[in-house]
């Protein structure tokens, strides 16, 4: 079993306390009356270890807020704790952060910081908790610490502790030999828990008896629907008679429709035959304009050849002309550009000269001493003018070559300006040459066109087409024929053949709408047939429902028949385990069913409503039993051990904190 001791503890400006050096043995009584901070060793060893105090808060007031000079100093705590015979010493420091800035004249609190230390060496606040937590988990040494920790948790949390410590009583070992139980726990399949089918039972109840409230609402709305009853019996042979009567109707109709037939056929081929004339006729027409058209239309195709020609080269002419009037324009350019780079090469040069002509010039105050004017030595003014002559000529010729440089690209870019004037001058002659012959051309086609116009001014006195295209109709004797046959067929078909069964119609859509109003009301038998069967199968659903209901019913029963076993099994596990507490691991509800609970009893009274010693003894006892699981023991601190006579034995480190009128300062015994 792991054993962890506290064998010494030091508080510096901790909660008021200014400086507190306690020992520990293996059992520490600390006497003090009121506000001699007992209760504040539980709370700084809390602090130190987890930064929490004993209500659990991390925010709580470490410091002083009533001597504020004691502000600016250091909170400390610092523990010698005994961890498998192996002392160790751990301290936190918190620390307030000051800052003067620059310009002001006093320092200004910035904020706070944490500072841990493991056996002196300073170290992350994360690994600090991880040895910690190496040692003993926060969880575990606050219940094995505190003799009320264990009932201040919610007794859910109580109650899975103590499942996980003694291990939960099997389903089947309880089940077996009960077949209803059996049957129950061959249902919890796929990791499903009791608890969860439970839940699962209560909805399907929940759900079922939902759904039967409201079938009865159900049923009285379908029963509102239901339409008055009419003699559907007399109207089904109103309904045979009007078939017969619409059938006598439709054999009148289609005996007439087809007398007459045959007439619409004869003049439907009268029309076939006219459609057939007139393309007959309008294809003649088309070839006779053609022909005339072609006979009065002199040729023109010379005359548009000739016209083409003047216009693309007269947009040929413009074109050029343009070409001509920008390579006119970068000749300039060009020009221009020449000469400003020529200006600019005679600078270079001049200036090329100007410095080439500089002498190196000293002057005698560099060869004395800047502070006492003290001339150099004559052998120390030969050398630094030898350095200064050196350096000259060295800057002096790499500015020569630099204006070297620059005059020679200027060159060249002269003679690549001058190239290219050449090329644009010889382009200005080639592009006049092509102006000149361009002109030449459109010349010899405008008169081209015009000798083209004369001939086509005396074909003037020709016929014009229309007297052509008559004259070739008239002479046009299966023209002719087509033309007067069409004309005899459309007077033939003047007169349209008609047939009177309008009567006969009228009457046939007065039986139609009639039949329509019978099959309406006939649709009413269907409509009651199916209401009534609806009624019927939502009687039947709520048999089914209430079925339904009584068996979830039953099996929620033999849920809580069981889970009661089971707590029982449990409870009687657990209370086997300890000395003087027992536990209730179910409550007994008003209703007569019973729930789950965890609620910790001392000599058969609640642990809340016990006395202080009761519930003291009651906490060790627990105490005890978490060691030996865990195994692993701690200090036990025991507030208000004066109300205490008599406490069990334990194998854990004790520490009495006694309420003690006359001792005005803390003792420790």
């Amino acid at each position: 079993m792991k054993t962890v001791q506290l064998k010494r503890l030091v508080v510096t400006n901790f909660k008021g306390a200014r400086k507190l050096d306690i020992p520990f043995n293996e059992k520490t009584s600390l006497y003090g009356a009121n506000g001699t901070y007992k209760s504040t060793t539980y709370d700084a060893f809390l602090w130190l270890l987890f930064g929490k105090n004993a209500d659990d808060k991390k925010d709580f007031s470490i410091k002083n807020t009533v001597e504020k000079e004691l502000n600016r100093q250091d909170h400390e705590v610092e523990a010698i704790m005994v961890i498998d015979g192996e002392e160790n010493t751990l301290k936190r420091v918190y620390k307030e952060k000051w800052e003067k800035k620059k310009g002001e004249e006093f320092s200004r609190m910035t904020g706070n910081e944490t500072v841990y230390f493991w056996n002196g060496v300073p170290m992350p606040q994360k690994d600090f908790v991880s040895k910690i937590n190496s040692v003993l988990e926060e969880s575990v040494f606050k219940l094995i610490t505190n003799p009320l920790a264990f009932n201040d948790i919610k007794w859910q949390d109580r109650r899975s502790l103590l499942t996980t410590m003694f291990g939960d009583v099997s389903n089947e070992e309880l089940a077996k030999g009960n077949s209803e139980y059996e049957e129950l726990v061959s249902k919890l399949t796929q990791g499903k828990t009791l608890s969860d089918y439970q839940k699962q039972i209560l909805a399907e109840v929940k759900k079922s008896k939902d759904e039967l409230k409201a079938i009865p609402t159900r049923i009285d709305e379908v029963s509102k629907s239901i339409p008055e009853t009419l003699d559907f019996n007399a109207l089904r042979t109103e309904l045979d008679s009007k078939d017969l009567e619409l059938k006598h109707i439709d054999k009148q109709i289609q005996d007439k429709s087809a007398a007459f037939d045959s007439i619409l056929e004869a003049h439907r081929q009268k029309q076939m035959k006219a459609h057939g004339l007139k393309a007959d006729i309008s294809t003649i027409e088309i070839t006779t304009r053609k022909t005339a058209k072609d006979q009065v239309t002199p040729d023109e195709t010379s005359l548009m050849l000739i016209q083409n020609t003047i216009t693309d080269k007269t947009q040929e002419l413009k074109s050029a002309e343009n070409t001509l009037s920008i390579l006119e324009t970068k000749v300039s350019t060009c020009e221009n550009e020449i000469a400003s780079t020529t200006s600019k090469m005679d600078a270079k040069r001049n200036e090329w000269n100007a410095e080439n002509a500089k002498t190196a010039i000293f002057d005698e105050n560099e060869f004395c001493c800047p502070t006492c004017k003290r001339n150099f030595e004559s052998e120390d003014v030969e050398t630094k003018k030898t350095e200064m002559l050196s350096t000259f000529n060295a800057n002096k010729t790499l500015t020569l070559n630099t204006i070297m440089m620059q005059g020679q690209s200027l060159a060249n870019e002269t003679i690549a300006l001058e190239t290219e004037l050449n090329t644009l001058k010889s382009r200005i002659e080639n592009g006049k040459k092509l102006i000149t012959d361009i002109k030449k051309t459109i010349e010899k086609a405008e008169a081209d066109l015009v000798l083209e116009k004369s001939k086509h001014a005396d074909a003037k006195d020709l016929l014009s087409e229309e007297d052509v295209y008559n004259d070739m109709l008239s002479k046009n004797i299966l023209y002719q024929e087509k033309k007067a046959e069409l004309v005899q067929l459309e007077e033939q078909m003047k007169e349209v053949p008609k047939v009177d069964i309008d009567e006969l119609k009228s009457q046939r859509n007065q039986i139609i709408s009639e039949i329509d109003q019978i099959k309406t009301k006939l649709q009413i038998e269907a409509q009651i047939t199916q209401a009534n069967s609806r009624i019927e199968a939502l009687k039947q659903e709520e048999s089914n429902l209430a079925q339904i209901v009584a068996n979830t019913e039953k099996t929620q029963f033999t849920i809580e028949r069981f889970e009661k076993l089971k707590m029982e099994s449990l409870e009687q596990k657990v209370n086997s385990k300890f000395q003087m507490v027992k536990f209730r691991m179910f409550d007994q509800q008003v209703n007569g069913g019973e729930s789950p609970a965890c609620e910790i009893l001392v000599n058969g009274v609640p642990f809340s409503d016990a006395n202080t010693a009761s519930r003291i003894n009651a906490g060790l006892d627990i105490i005890n039993v978490l060691c030996d699981y865990y195994q692993v023991s701690a200090p036990i601190f025991i507030d208000n051990r004066e109300s205490v006579v008599e406490i069990i034995d334990t194998n854990s480190q004790i520490i009495n904190l006694i309420v003690s009128e006359k001792d005005k300062t803390l003792r420790v015994a």
